[in-house]
């Protein structure tokens, strides 16, 4: 059987670029797309690792059922769905199979551990000859760890029997037409060795003190603003601004559980600030999005009503505009620069973080916990209350105290027990992901009736009309999120999602907690 090869892709462009080189120039057909949340499972002992096979748990981001990957080199040696939803543990939550049983009998009653996850995003092609039958199999894959870091692209070629001078054919027109290295690596060790390069490179050690982590990943996430600040001042990319708020964000997170941590007076002069940087960036990150799905939405409408549509896609550019203008004219503004000074000279003024708080010389590890489980209970007990009659407010609240759970297990993550973190953040993302669908819609809903508004003057009423079908659409979606939330909070709030927040801070190599 010949040999899958494995290419790293050094092309410039991004994802969707490369796949339509692909496509449309090399020729290859497409076979699947997919946008998953992909796990590595192993035994402790590593038995798969040893036969040179690997284990893909695989959950979609939209619709669909979980499935399980068992393949060697590149060559799937079975691919089938999950009964349940949950990542399999014993031999008993496989599925049913010839060849999941011949899995079972070589981890001879182990259980599987969760090793490395990703985000992923994964293309299947395929070249076909003369009487379209399958040459070459691509696989294209661009994925990034749970903390956003972007891993290289890989394109393995996988020539099936027979058509081995076929696909070397295919093979090199790919490569004269996207620029590829090659790589021995997988990735899966790619994964491995992003997620120890950031432990080791994130400055933080379970041992050290509180007030000193919390100053490092306060640097961390001020060095993103800046990195991010200029192209929120162009206003080019929505994405410079999004990286901008989230930033904001965990910040003030930090700055919420950083009592008894950080110096009381500095504490509280600097949540009010970003509680302004954030309250000034709200409306263009809102007048974005509008602008980023409207074209999404209105595809949902007869093409006849998506003509009508254009007078106030000229509306939603304007508004843009003027949030923009708004917003930049804030950030110039004295203000900002004097908080800004500030800021960094909080940062780096020694004394300001030395017997600052009655738990700054804690050992971090001790004192996040402690706000981690607290941050926990809350979601589970508040989230427990809702119900179908439960008002909207009550879950945007909830929305809020999932994002500080959330933010206090991503900034400090390196000091977590990995698959554990893994454990606990994938149902709290898809929490997150129902809440922020529901709240976004309604706002999203009201704010693009309320910009109908400059077009009810108009004789010609049938974009008001038109308009009128997106936001019907909006409020789709919100009732759906709604009614999806006690699934995905049953996930959330599940024996094995407890048992990792216990196992936080159990190592590896010891196996016991550290406290």
């Amino acid at each position: 059987m010949s040999k899958v090869r494995r290419y790293e892709v050094t092309a410039a462009g991004d994802f969707a670029s490369v796949l339509a080189v692909l496509t449309d120039h090399v020729g290859l057909q497409l076979v699947s797309l997919e946008e998953v949340e992909r796990s590595w499972l192993d035994t402790a002992a590593g038995t798969l690792a040893q036969t040179d096979t690997t284990l893909e748990f695989r959950t979609p981001k939209g619709e669909g059922a979980a499935s399980l990957t068992w393949a060697t080199d590149g060559r799937v040696l079975v691919h089938d769905s999950c009964v349940a939803a949950s990542v399999p543990v014993q031999v008993g939550d496989l599925p049913e199979s010839a060849a999941f049983a011949r899995l079972a009998r070589l981890i001879d009653g182990e259980s599987l551990v969760l090793g490395p996850t990703v985000n992923s995003q994964i293309a299947v092609l395929a070249c076909l000859d003369d009487e379209d039958k399958t040459t070459a199999r691509f696989v294209f894959d661009r994925s990034e760890t749970l903390e956003g870091i972007a891993l290289p692209m890989l394109l393995e070629v996988v020539p099936l029997r027979g058509y081995d001078s076929e696909a070397a054919a295919i093979e090199k027109l790919v490569r004269r037409s996207v620029a590829l290295s090659e790589s021995a690596t997988p990735m899966k060790a790619l994964v491995s060795f992003a997620t120890e390069t950031r432990a080791n490179s994130s400055g933080l050690s379970p041992e050290m003190s509180a007030a000193s982590a919390w100053r490092v990943v306060l640097q961390q996430l001020t060095k993103s603003i800046t990195d991010s600040f200029s192209g929120v001042l162009s206003g080019n990319d929505p994405e410079d601004l999004h990286a901008f708020r989230v930033a904001v964000r965990r910040i003030r997170t930090l700055l919420q559980d950083g009592g008894d941590v950080i110096d009381p007076e500095s504490r509280d002069r600097f949540r009010h600030e970003y509680r302004w940087l954030g309250d000034i960036t709200t409306p263009t990150r809102d007048a974005d999005v509008h602008l980023l799905e409207f074209p999404e939405l209105a595809a949902s409408l007869p093409q006849a009503r998506r003509d009508d549509l254009a007078p106030f896609n000229e509306v939603l550019i304007r508004h843009r505009n003027e949030c923009l203008s708004s917003m930049v004219t804030e950030l110039r503004s004295i203000r900002r620069a004097e908080f800004g000074s500030a800021w960094i000279e909080f940062l780096s003024d020694e004394d300001a973080w030395t017997g600052c708080g009655a738990l700054s010389d804690e050992p971090v590890l001790r004192v996040v916990i402690r706000r981690v489980e607290k941050a926990h209970r809350e979601l589970v007990k508040n989230g427990g209350k809702i119900t179908k009659k439960s008002p909207a407010i009550s879950l945007h609240e909830l929305r809020k105290e999932g994002k500080r759970l959330r933010y206090l297990l991503e900034c400090f993550g390196p000091l977590f027990d990995p698959e554990s973190l893994a454990t606990v953040l994938r149902p709290l993302r898809d929490l997150q992901d129902v809440l922020g669908e529901f709240q976004d819609t309604e706002v999203q809903g009201e704010a693009l009736l309320e910009l109908a508004g400059e077009l009810a003057t108009t004789d010609d009423h049938s974009a008001l009309v038109a308009i009128g079908g997106v936001v019907e659409q909006l409020g789709i979606r919100g009732s759906t999120a709604r009614s999806e939330f006690s699934k995905v909070f049953g996930r959330f709030d599940d024996r094995k999602v407890q048992r990792a927040m216990n196992r936080l801070e159990v190592t590896k190599s010891s196996g016991k907690k550290k406290r």
